[in-house]
């Protein structure tokens, strides 16, 4: 499996590579979940790993909720997953295109991907639903993420999840932890 994994982005779209290159290494996540009735949110930690693929053209990622330490090779909880996503950039289109599988519940998500100001934005359509993960706030030693639900076309949008993410070994930066 050597050919798997990358060292570094492909010379030819290493700008493009990067926008999720840079989240490259590990991470401990803290995460808040936002229920659709309104009913009180509930927190959770895990752990999200990213890393350079297929010879540098792509970005791949390891989520786990809880972290791996928790829950080893145990059964998941309906809040609970360990799952891979693969991202990787299309030259033609000029985004990402991005599928997640989600091995605790068979979860099943392919969307596309772009960047927009300072922030990754990643969508699909759901049934009659619009769905978008948002990555913004992205510095060397933490991130945060968001899941955002529209069904109304996308004239307004629920939050559903939040992520603050910190870099695995890392102490976060001034004011980082208050931002969520």
């Amino acid at each position: 499996m050597i050919t798997l994994l990358a060292n570094r982005p492909a010379a030819a779209y290493a700008a493009q590579i990067e926008q999720f290159g840079q989240l490259a290494g590990l991470w401990n996540t803290h995460i808040t979940y936002y229920p659709p009735d309104g009913s009180p949110a509930s927190h959770a930690t895990g752990a999200w790993e990213f890393g350079y693929a297929l010879d540098g053209r792509a970005v791949i990622d390891v989520w786990q909720v809880p972290g791996r330490d928790t829950l080893a090779g145990a059964p998941r909880a309906a809040d609970q997953e360990c799952g891979l996503c693969v991202r990787i950039w299309d030259p033609g289109l000029q985004l990402w295109r991005f599928t997640f599988h989600g091995t605790a519940h068979g979860h099943l998500i392919h969307m596309y991907a772009r960047q927009i100001d300072d922030e990754i934005v990643m969508e699909q359509a759901e049934g009659d639903d619009l769905v978008r993960w948002i990555f913004s706030g992205i510095r060397r030693e933490s991130f945060h993420w968001r899941s955002q639900r529209s069904t109304g076309g996308g004239a307004h949008w629920r939050l559903e999840q939040r992520v603050r993410a910190e870099r695995a070994g890392a102490a976060a930066a001034a004011g980082d932890l208050d931002q969520q």
